[in-house]
């Protein structure tokens, strides 16, 4: 009876992750329309759904403490409510990203439209990658969460990519510079927003498997290294 109990919480916590995490995906993309059309009151209602963010991830680390407290979990289980600490702290993260990027437009004193086409793909890109890492976790599915990790990559080409773009429209026309540079801060709080959930996709692979992608990664760069010095010493 008391496994079940505490199995039944605990799908009532993850369900709370899930709806923490379609809060932060909401934000993401409030902050880049508000950013995108200079739009400061959607910007102000970024900021202030904020704190509802920060508020869900403190009561759902409560709970995850109490589950511990109460139910003593060990091995997957415990690995689980590790996992879900983890993510909601990362979650939060995304949601301070979100509030960055609206400052940023309630700072700006630009009043025209912004089109840029990379910072839409790069939006549509994280929300498609966060709606992945919370199925993957909601699901157990390990190959999805790999994949979401390894998105991250195309995340930093998109960023890269813009970065040369506004660097040149500066060199074309300093006039530019405002808006160049307000482009850049915005892409950037995006680029970390990928290399959040790519670690949001690391720790859905370690709750399933015990083991972690960047584990597996610093080992087979060891193992590199290491197969690079024992030709160099063959050589001398």
């Amino acid at each position: 009876m008391t496994k079940e109990v505490f199995y039944s919480k605990l799908k009532e916590v993850e369900d709370e992750v899930i709806e923490m995490g379609n809060l932060c995906i909401t934000a993401l993309h409030a902050a880049t329309e508000a950013f995108l059309n200079c739009d400061k009151e959607l910007a102000e209602k970024v900021i202030k759904g904020d704190d509802v963010i920060d508020i869900r991830e403190m009561e759902i680390e409560d709970r995850c403490i109490k589950l511990i407290a109460l139910y003593q979990p060990v091995a997957s289980d415990l690995r689980t409510i590790l996992t879900i600490i983890k993510i909601i702290s990362k979650l939060e993260k995304i949601g301070d990203c979100a509030c960055k990027i609206a400052k940023i437009t309630l700072r700006s004193k630009l009043k025209i439209r912004r089109e840029n086409e990379i910072i839409k793909t790069m939006v549509e890109c994280l929300e498609k990658m966060l709606k992945d890492a919370l199925r993957a976790f909601k699901n157990r599915d390990e190959k999805l969460a790999r994949d979401v990790y390894a998105r991250d990559k195309k995340i930093n080409k998109l960023y890269e990519q813009l970065y040369r773009e506004m660097i040149s429209y500066i060199l074309e026309d300093p006039r530019n510079i405002t808006m160049a540079t307000e482009t850049i801060f915005m892409a950037k709080y995006l680029e970390r927003c990928g290399d959040i959930i790519a670690s949001i996709g690391d720790r859905v692979v370690y709750m399933i498997t015990g083991e972690r992608i960047k584990e597996e990664e610093f080992e087979q760069k060891y193992k590199v290294k290491e197969i690079k010095y024992i030709k160099l010493e063959k050589e001398y």
